[in-house]
């Protein structure tokens, strides 16, 4: 039967002031109750900071040190990406601009065209790809299609 573990969820939790005095408080149970039960033993902790039950195997939960809230004094500390790992941010960069729509085979000319506002309304009634529609009208009619 699986045990009951002290756990710190944060999920309900908004914004304000009201509910970081509230997470502060949740961390604080949470840091006590694992600090008690890494203390009793029979636990230890993985590569990656987990605290697992040494004779079942189970996962507990993360070091309290990890889940902590920041305080301001933590915030004021932190540096942008940028600044600490410039060469991870250029390629970040990078990948996001060698993203996007995939170059069409055709080429669409952009042009500004005047139709009566009941043609327009007609066709943007029909919802997503109107100016597409019209396009599509447009080389039927003049047998392009």
């Amino acid at each position: 039967m699986t045990r009951k573990w002290p756990q710190f969820i944060t999920a309900d939790l908004g914004d304000s002031e009201a509910d970081a005095v509230e997470m502060r408080r949740r961390w604080h149970e949470y840091d006590r109750a694992m600090k008690d039960l890494i203390a009793k033993g029979g636990v230890h902790q993985d590569e990656d900071g987990w605290w697992v039950e040494t004779a079942t195997g189970e996962m507990i939960g993360p070091d309290p040190e990890i889940e902590r809230p920041l305080e301001a004094d933590d915030q004021a500390k932190m540096k942008p990406l940028r600044e600490v790992l410039p060469d991870l941010a250029k390629s970040i960069d990078r990948e996001i601009a060698r993203r996007g729509r995939p170059k069409a085979q055709s080429h669409k000319t952009p042009v500004n065209i005047r139709l009566d506002p009941e043609v327009v309304e007609h066709y943007k009634a029909m919802g997503k790809g109107w100016q597409s529609r019209i396009n599509s009208d447009l080389k039927k009619i003049s047998g392009l299609q």
